[in-house]
């Protein structure tokens, strides 16, 4: 990709990846935070009418956006990221990718100082969701735990943010399911639909992806077959429904 006909240049700690046999390409950080197979499998979950308002709550370099514009064309996008550095990254990436989209720099917990209250149809969300851990840099650390906003804050800005019967979809670690149905809950965003991700057809599931819906009544939920990632996991060769979702992403169908 020749990036001058955008009038970008990478810095010397940014490289260029192309992604889905080349419909993207993401300018990320070296060394700080890179986006993984979630974000694909979080944007493939997402099911949802090609009309509305879409938000996605701490953006980083754009990725679930960019992957979300090709599935669903008549979208009016926007993206919230706390990190300027990530913020910056994202407008280069939706720049690069022909995508329009409005970006807006701030701080989860402060939504409401960018948006009127019930603005948007669709909240999407891959959080910072671990509590703790050992990270790289800054920037890794605020993107992966919950240095600067926790997984409820994240839950209480989609309340705030959705139309009444709008529609959440996130990603979360298993160790933290109840906690997230709870926070749900307490928000009045009852959970539709669920789905499992396993490493392997061998071992438990690490992450659940859920659908969830502000304002509708308890009842009716759905768990979808389970999504296995790898066939063989020492080797890292993926199922045959991740392999086609990597190649053929958005019209891959199994």
């Amino acid at each position: 990709m020749h990036l001058q006909k955008f009038n970008i240049n990478l810095q010397e700690d940014e490289d260029l990846s192309p992604f889905i046999r080349g419909k993207v390409f993401i300018i990320q950080k070296k060394d700080g935070y890179r986006f993984n197979i979630d974000s694909l499998l979080l944007a493939d979950f997402v099911n949802i009418k090609s009309s509305g308002k879409l938000i996605d709550l701490g953006t980083g370099s754009g990725i679930i956006l960019i992957l979300l514009s090709l599935k669903y064309k008549n979208l009016q996008f926007y993206g919230l990221e706390v990190q300027e550095n990530l913020y910056q990254l994202a407008e280069k990436n939706l720049k690069i990718n022909n995508l329009n989209a409005n970006l807006q720099l701030g701080d989860v917990k402060e939504v409401k100082k960018f948006y009127e209250h019930q603005f948007f149809d669709y909240v999407v969300i891959n959080p910072p969701y671990f509590k703790s851990g050992d990270y790289k840099n800054i920037q890794e650390k605020i993107a992966r735990s919950e240095a600067l906003a926790t997984l409820e804050d994240f839950i209480k800005a989609s309340w705030y943010l959705l139309k009444n019967k709008g529609k959440l979809f996130m990603i979360v670690p298993c160790e933290r399911l109840s906690e997230t149905v709870k926070y749900l809950k307490n928000n009045n965003i009852q959970p539709k639909r669920y789905r499992f991700v396993h490493p392997s057809i061998k071992e438990k599931a690490t992450h659940f992806m859920v659908e969830a819906i502000k304002q509708a009544k308890e009842g009716g939920e759905t768990v979808e077959s389970p999504l296995i990632v790898y066939e063989n996991p020492k080797e890292k060769k993926y199922t045959e429904y991740v392999w086609n979702l990597l190649e053929n992403y958005p019209e891959h169908c199994l």
